[in-house]
């Protein structure tokens, strides 16, 4: 290497490190492929692992064997993030594209100079999938990627904007609306946003004082508003200047609302205001629903993915703890693929901040006292974890949970904890070890699973196991579901969920135990 080039490639790595700092990651290196062809196509001629995305080649070749122009990578990596809005920096000479959990979010695929592009993208916490593929036509050539926290707090309204009709994976855009009241006419409402067939999510937690509210949205096209986890507007279709009102009674305090949009093709336009119209109406004396413990849920079974229409089947479920896989819910009446579930019930709860979390295969919303803590109506294709939060003042809450699988495997669980609850009296923190080298097991339950520093999914992520993945067991813990501890090629240890696991009659026997 020239001293030039050296000086080039040191001075390019000090930029890098001022456009951002990335985050620890469950990977900790990126997988490159490359071909000597511009489009991807056929067997890769090179393989290998790459410590980070940040490529001078100039006239060189990336590696021997490989051509100096006419070429194509692709690097690919997951990557742990903390929630809050990122800034991805692409900078290239020629093409590439960038996507993060399969969403396009720059696309720069043509011949050119070397330049920069930027894109931002709301994230949640966990691990998700970066892929950057690049091809090189002719002169220099350059490859870099960086990423930066850009925003994480909202004092407004949190606007989400998607480049599509329907709300669908992760947001393009998000930012601190001051009010929702725009006439974009035949504009975008931001660089980077369609003028047309764009949508948009709008949350706040509204206080107000007690009585009864008129909520009135004016919109072109679709709309639809929830005000305290109730949907109290829903024209989700094409229309011209459609002005809608609801009357609220609302105890007073601090109110969650939640309004989607979409603008399909023409002018743009949705406002939204509130007014206090009068005192609440005396409410009728309560009928008391029993509340459930670990639960008695009533659930609502249905032959598509959006809960619509009268059910195909209710039924009462013990508990939302279901790996299904490829299986129907209830054979012969309910669809393998394709379907959805309502479940609702009450629970008896101490005063408290409690911790609700989901691990599901496929898209899952969650209600508790009236509030959405869990909003993931989202199309995965892989065991996901979510968990919301919220402050009860103790005694029977509602609770519902919504679900949808289209296709492939499904799989749903809930669970919830008291910040600070003890452990049961029945329990350790002491680890019960396995003999060395007697046990060990294969990461069945989804494509990519964490490896934390301890048997909750508070804990740190370490590492992670593919699908197929087999480990050797150290021990386990029997609380909050169970963990297993696994042999680390490190000499170090890690844990895992056991749900994700599969492997001899002795560890099979826990799982089972933990899902009663």
């Amino acid at each position: 290497m020239n001293k030039l080039r050296f000086f080039t490639m040191l001075l390019v790595g000090v930029m890098m490190l001022g456009m951002g700092t990335a985050v620890s990651a469950t990977d900790d290196h990126w997988t490159a492929k490359y071909w000597n062809n511009t489009s991807l196509s056929g067997d890769p001629v090179l393989v290998r692992s790459e410590s980070e995305l940040n490529h001078v080649w100039g006239e060189d070749a990336p590696a021997s064997g490989m051509n100096a122009d006419g070429f194509s990578a692709r690097w690919t990596r997951y990557v742990y993030f903390t929630a809050g809005t990122y800034r991805f920096v692409a900078t290239t000479d020629d093409g590439m594209r960038v996507y993060v959990d399969d969403t396009l979010i720059i696309d720069s695929w043509y011949d050119s100079q070397s330049h920069s592009v930027s894109a931002d993208t709301y994230l949640s916490t966990g691990d998700h999938r970066i892929k950057v593929e690049y091809y090189e036509a002719g002169g220099g050539a350059v490859a870099q990627l960086s990423w930066s926290l850009v925003g994480s707090t909202i004092n407004n309204w949190r606007g989400e904007y998607y480049n599509d009709v329907n709300l669908t994976g992760q947001p393009v855009l998000i930012r601190d609306d001051v009010n929702v009241n725009f006439a974009w006419g035949t504009d975008s409402p931001a660089s980077g946003i369609a003028a047309d067939q764009f949508s948009v999510r709008w949350t706040r937690d509204l206080p107000v004082q007690s009585g009864l509210y008129r909520f009135t949205v004016t919109a072109d096209d679709g709309v639809r508003l929830w005000v305290n986890g109730v949907l109290v507007v829903d024209k989700w279709q094409d229309q011209i200047g459609a002005t809608y009102s609801a009357d609220v009674s609302l105890a007073g305090g601090t109110v969650p609302v939640k309004l989607e949009y979409y603008e399909n093709r023409g002018g743009a336009f949705v406002q939204l205001n509130w007014v206090r119209v009068g005192d609440a109406p005396t409410p009728a004396t309560p009928v008391t629903t029993p509340p459930q413990s670990a639960g008695s849920w009533t659930a609502e079974y249905y032959n598509n993915i959006d809960l619509a229409g009268l059910p195909a089947a209710t039924r009462t479920d013990s508990a939302i703890n279901f790996i299904w896989g490829s299986s129907s819910p209830i054979p012969n009446v309910i669809n393998p693929d394709n379907f959805s579930v309502r479940w609702t019930g009450n629970l008896d709860l101490a005063a408290g901040r409690y911790y609700f979390t989901t691990a599901v295969d496929g898209g899952v919303r969650v209600w508790v006292n009236g509030q959405l803590v869990i909003d993931q109506w989202l199309h995965n294709y892989e065991v996901k974890t979510y968990t919301g939060v919220i402050d009860l003042p103790g005694g029977v809450v509602p609770v519902q949970v919504a679900y949808f699988e289209d296709a492939g495997l499904a799989e749903v669980r809930l669970s919830w904890t008291r910040e600070g609850a003890a452990m049961p009296a029945t329990e350790t923190t002491s680890t019960p070890a396995f003999p060395a080298g007697t046990l060990a097991a294969t990461m069945t339950g989804a494509n990519v699973l964490t490896v934390r520093s301890g048997p909750s999914l508070d804990s740190d992520p370490v590492t992670y196991l593919s699908h197929g993945q087999s480990v050797a067991l150290t021990g386990y813990r029997d609380y909050a579901g169970y963990w297993l501890e696994i042999s680390l090629p490190d000499g170090g240890t890690g844990w895992v969920s056991a749900r994700f696991m599969t492997s001899n009659v002795a560890v099979m026997s826990l799982a089972v135990k933990a899902a009663q």
